[in-house]
């Protein structure tokens, strides 16, 4: 194997490669996540009920994402490894299958954005203007899903091969466009038409097929593992078994936060239709201190996965053990911020009257979890990477039982305020689970590769 990614990929300093593939994905991902961002603050200054009708929409535009995403890293650990044992044609094949499966995805989404969106608002409220302008925007969302889809796919195979940097240009690309569409499409800017809610969408879409059309491009010039033709979209029953091993685990994982949220929607718009408002601002808030940690989960599985087909048992054990103590540093900053500036946070999405007095309670409990949810988000990369996704699968349908089942309980006994300790409730004893499954596949995987290097078990390295 002469190819340079794959010498990085083996023989680089964990630490040095760490940082040379994860920090274009940071900074690819914070740009991605301020695209929710930017549209939730724009949004905001056209009153509560388009901020609450953003939140009734999120599970839909997570989960578009969520299952992309989740099949794209199927696609990304398959070719990863396919290039560890260098197979090129098997590398060529997970890429054009993955591109395949995250198309037959975005085509369901369209079905469901012509001719279902009105009746999943009706089932969340009966409030006709939230009704209207939700229906709005998740319709635009849903039904131009495939350049959500074709972006994401794109931007994993940049990652799977070494190319970061193409993938942060990508998110850029996407950011910039939605940055200067957003005010000009939803506020009537430069002679535009004032649409509200539904320029929001369609600066959103735009700014999704802007960025996938630059993730194709550096694809195409700078990406020499995968070769890009009309075959590699036929069907291969062994690559898509294996596509689907690791995504749909991990496309399920990913749908849960979405799922979860719909969930704690409609037991918050039992108190107050201000405190979904509040739950959206969370969300986006969350995303943004957690961007780190989703980087490196994007990153190592790349990593271990290649180490793993090549063979080398030390290389993924430091892997595991940088990136725990890095989560855990990260993640307790986060913590710290919430604490000290909360109405600070709040006012950049305008929160004003019950909507601040509700987030400021709200933001200093749920920020107990960051330490916790990073653990268990790092944890279902090693899982993955190391084809365990189902363990990932496990960590997640428990998460969403528990933290459903508590949030009912406490709205029962106390106040909206008592509710946010569902999360802290949840995230402490999905973290815990988490570790126990890392042990086991320690034990199972891990401990039967050989090493003539580090003579260690996986406690010892943490």
């Amino acid at each position: 194997m002469t190819d340079t990614k794959e010498n990085i990929m083996g023989t680089l300093p964990i630490g040095k490669l760490l940082m040379k593939m994860s920090v274009p994905v940071i900074l690819s991902m914070l740009v991605s996540t301020l695209y929710g961002v930017i549209d939730s603050i724009f949004v905001s200054r056209l009153g509560d009920n388009t901020l609450t009708a953003m939140s009734l929409a999120t599970p839909i535009s997570s989960l578009i994402a969520c299952i992309t995403v989740g099949f794209s890293a199927g696609m990304n650990a398959e070719l990863s490894k396919k290039l560890g044992e260098g197979d090129i044609d098997g590398a060529n094949k997970a890429a054009g299958n993955g591109i395949l499966v995250n198309w037959i995805v975005a085509g369901i989404f369209l079905i469901f954005g012509l001719f279902f969106v009105p009746m999943f608002y009706r089932l969340q409220t009966d409030n006709a203007t939230i009704q209207r302008i939700g229906t709005d925007y998740t319709s635009i969302i849903c039904i131009f899903s495939f350049g959500v889809a074709n972006q994401v796919m794109f931007e994993r195979m940049l990652v799977a091969t070494g190319r970061s940097l193409g993938s942060m240009f990508s998110l850029l690309t996407g950011t910039i466009v939605n940055l200067i569409l957003d005010p000009i499409l939803i506020f009537g800017y430069l002679g535009a038409p004032e649409m509200g809610m539904k320029g929001a969408a369609i600066a959103t879409v735009v700014a999704q097929f802007s960025a996938a059309a630059v993730a194709f491009g550096f694809n195409l010039k700078a990406n020499k593992e995968i070769h890009f033709h009309p075959g590699m979209l036929i069907p291969k029953a062994a690559t898509m078994k294996q596509i689907w091993n690791v995504g749909f685990p991990a496309a399920i994982q990913q749908s849960i936060s979405p799922t979860m949220i719909f969930g704690m929607n409609q037991i918050l718009l039992g108190f107050t239709e201000a405190a979904p408002a509040v739950y959206v601002i969370y969300v986006r808030l969350q995303s943004i201190v957690l961007i780190p940690i989703w980087g490196l989960k994007n990153t190592v599985v790349s990593i271990i996965s290649y180490n793993y087909g090549a063979g080398k048992r030390e290389r993924i054990l430091k892997t595991i053990r940088i990136c725990l103590i890095a989560t855990v540093a990260i993640t307790i900053c986060g913590l710290l911020i919430f604490q000290l500036i909360p109405d600070t946070l709040l006012a950049l999405f305008n929160a004003q009257g019950e909507v601040l007095k509700i987030g400021r309670v709200a933001l200093r409990i749920v920020s107990f979890v960051f330490p916790f949810s990073g653990l268990t988000l790092i944890l279902g990369a090693f899982f993955q990477a190391l084809g365990n996704s189902r363990k990932t699968l496990l960590t997640s349908v428990v998460q969403l039982v528990i933290m459903l089942t508590s949030a009912i309980i406490l709205s029962k006994v106390g106040t909206v305020n008592t509710v946010w300790f569902a999360f802290v409730i949840t995230e402490v004893l999905v973290t815990m689970l988490a570790v126990i499954l890392m042990k086991a596949v320690n034990s199972k995987t891990i401990s039967h590769i050989p090493s003539n290097i580090v003579k260690t078990d996986l406690a010892a390295e943490m």
